[in-house]
């Protein structure tokens, strides 16, 4: 620890944010993002995969609302009709960290496999969770070939939000 982010992390915890934590390098974590395991099935096959945390991750949220914009002959607006919302996107970008120049082989494989999962994956993220997101299915990924990195790996992958209130089945296999 230093001065620097000792004092850093006192002024979070004064200031109530959740979830702040120290890195395993000795900085703040503000964003993490800490998956249950999981298992699904691929053609009789059950794949598991082991509980990921990575301490760093950068969320973009994105939500769409649903309205209806009709326009009236000779009126000066347009009338709009809400009539809901989609699920939220979530773009994730993590950066996946071996110990001593080495790749991180087995964090990059558990990964891969939540990765490919075709079940609701469950999330615990405290940046995540305040906007009611604890499921969601994995739309896309990419796992990014990078020069000059020996011990690290970036993963960018996107989800849709799942409300298990409205999907009990996708949560129940």
């Amino acid at each position: 620890m230093s001065i620097f982010t000792d004092a850093l992390s006192q002024s979070l915890a004064a200031a109530g944010l959740p979830g702040v934590s120290i890195s395993p390098l000795g900085t703040p974590v503000f964003s993490d993002l800490s998956v249950a395991g999981g298992s699904y099935s691929v053609n009789g096959n059950t794949v598991s995969y082991n509980p990921i945390n990575v301490p760093n991750t950068m969320f973009v949220v994105k939500k769409r609302k649903r309205v209806i914009t009709t326009s009236i002959n000779g009126a000066t607006s347009d009338v709009l009709e809400y009539t809901g919302s989609s699920s939220a996107e979530i773009e994730c970008t993590i950066r996946v960290y071996g110990m001593n120049l080495i790749y991180p082989v087995y964090d990059v494989s558990n990964i891969y496999l939540m990765l490919e999962s075709n079940q609701p994956i469950q999330i615990l993220s405290w940046y995540l969770n305040q906007f009611d997101i604890y499921y969601a299915v994995i739309t896309d990924y990419e796992i990014p070939q990078q020069t000059g990195n020996i011990s690290d790996q970036q993963i960018k992958f996107n989800m849709r939000h799942i409300d298990p209130n409205q999907y009990p089945t996708l949560l129940n296999g």
